[in-house]
């Protein structure tokens, strides 16, 4: 757009236009093109910047949903193993009143006649000892 508008003043200095409104107007009519082809320049170097951040923005995007995904990945991971270990879940747990020992029980072992005791003290975990 700047080298046309140079080509169109250029054209107009080698006429040797008499000085008179008709060549104001043409004058004034070159520099508005002039101002115009100065802020599509400017705009269109601005264009060029914003792509370039959007691009970036979008390889960022890219970036963070490869790690969310890999995130996910492992959270499914660490379900399945917690769904593997679900024999966890079978035991209530005590705390031995003699040594503090955190004893597992399942419901098979508190069902039993006798007085579960402490694996660690031998004392018996419920009722006296």
């Amino acid at each position: 757009m700047k080298e046309k508008t140079a080509y169109l003043r250029g054209l107009m200095d080698g006429m040797k236009l008499p000085d008179d409104d008709n060549t104001k107007l043409f004058r004034a009519i070159a520099d508005c093109l002039d101002a115009l082809a100065d802020e599509i320049e400017t705009e269109s170097a601005r264009t060029d910047i914003l792509e370039g951040e959007v691009e970036q923005i979008n390889d960022d995007i890219d970036e963070l949903d490869e790690v969310l995904g890999m995130l996910l990945e492992e959270e499914d991971e660490d379900e399945s193993a917690d769904e593997d270990s679900d024999w966890e879940d079978d035991f209530d747990y005590f705390t031995c009143p003699e040594c503090g020992e955190i004893v597992p029980l399942n419901d098979e072992m508190l069902s039993e006649e006798s007085d579960p005791i402490c694996p660690n003290c031998n004392a018996k975990l419920f009722g006296d000892n």
